[in-house]
């Protein structure tokens, strides 16, 4: 018996997969995000997307969960750091923001390497005792892991740039007992399990051992067979297999091959291959999230670093003292650009919730 199913599980919103589906799978809204699959036993991950294999009793419980239903951000923040946020916070509420990079950076890592020595550290000083990390095949397609120890969690290192269903891990890490849950993700991710563990129900199905949530910069993923078929292999002429690492930088998207070679488009030349549960979505730098980490705002080889709740700051201050990562101020030129492309996220979301005809998401 799955760990979940030794749960009570709530029963009080009368909306089952039924409404899901039609509301957030068939409408093209859902952002693969995995929470609905690892918090209901009678869901599972059927060709590439939410799929009901067992009798739907109406609980509720998906419906809930998912970060595409309904979405009150004021709510979410007056309950997670007891504020609503003002006008001119376009990256959310956040305690301290830096500059900052690992000492000991993996060749993996995507810029700073920041959001891997969180974790490591996490991890060593007992604040987790797994992280749920997004790694890759030979060939691209993303892979989520449960990370034990440190050399683990520097093997995952690195952005992948294709949609993946990671909170799945969550129901992993619950069936095999961890008790402090550790994860990075994408913004509906971070949305997706701090919905989990804010709802007010009095249903305990292993919510409480989320410990951690790392979030990341994002402006739109993309579809895998799309961006491979349609850019890397289309456009450039690559075989996935060809490519060492995937970049944005200066509003060019890049594919960097193995040879070293730049292969490299407009930013907004890309849209085709977005993925198309990305568009009603306004959260760029993960807000809810306990500390958010992105390359927009720093620069070459530095992140931007955003804590958030006490959890991120005590976090963040331990690996700063413990001298995993190094730090400078974020210039306010580099927060203005951070601020700008929020905004321009959240106007899309704006657009594309009247196109996709979305509700229910209250920024």
């Amino acid at each position: 018996m799955a760990a979940k199913e030794k749960f009570a599980e709530p029963t009080y919103l009368e909306c089952g997969f039924g409404e899901l589906e039609y509301k957030v799978i068939k409408s093209e809204i859902c952002c693969r995000c995995g929470t609905c699959e690892a918090f209901c036993p009678r869901i599972e991950h059927v060709e590439n997307k939410p799929a009901l294999v067992n009798y739907d009793p109406l609980c509720g419980l998906c419906f809930t969960y998912c970060p595409r239903t309904f979405l009150d951000m004021g709510a979410m923040e007056s309950k997670l750091f007891g504020r609503t946020r003002n006008a001119d916070e376009a990256l959310g509420i956040f305690r301290k923001a830096v500059s900052a990079k690992a000492r000991e950076a993996s060749a993996l890592a995507q810029d700073g390497g920041v959001a891997t020595a969180l974790l490591v550290q996490a991890l060593q000083s007992g604040m987790i005792d797994c992280a749920i990390v997004t790694d890759k095949d030979g060939e691209w397609r993303t892979v989520t892991r449960l990370a034990t120890t440190a050399d683990e969690i520097r093997s995952a290192a690195g952005t992948k740039y294709t949609i993946n269903n990671s909170v799945l891990a969550v129901k992993d890490a619950l069936e095999k007992g961890c008790q402090k849950i550790g994860f990075v993700g994408t913004p509906c991710q971070i949305q997706g399990l701090r919905k989990v563990k804010l709802l007010d129900e009095p249903y305990q199905f292993g919510q409480d051992r989320i410990a951690l949530l790392v979030g990341l910069f994002c402006m739109e993923n993309f579809d895998y067979d799309l961006l491979m078929k349609g850019l890397v292999n289309g456009k450039f002429g690559l075989d996935a297999k060809d490519v060492a690492r995937f970049e944005i930088k200066k509003g060019m998207f890049r594919v960097i091959d193995k040879t070293g070679k730049a292969h490299e488009v407009k930013i907004e030349e890309t849209d085709e291959y977005t993925f198309p549960g990305c568009g009603p979505c306004f959260d760029f730098s993960s807000e809810l999230a306990d500390v958010s980490v992105g390359s927009v705002g720093s620069g070459d080889g530095w992140s931007t670093v955003l804590t958030r709740t006490k959890a991120g700051e005590t976090l963040y201050s331990a690996t700063l003292a413990a001298g995993g990562v190094q730090e400078k101020a974020v210039s306010e030129k580099g927060l203005a650009l951070a601020k700008r492309l929020a905004a321009g996220k959240v106007k899309r979301f704006e657009s594309k919730s009247v196109e996709m005809n979305v509700s229910g998401i209250i920024r």
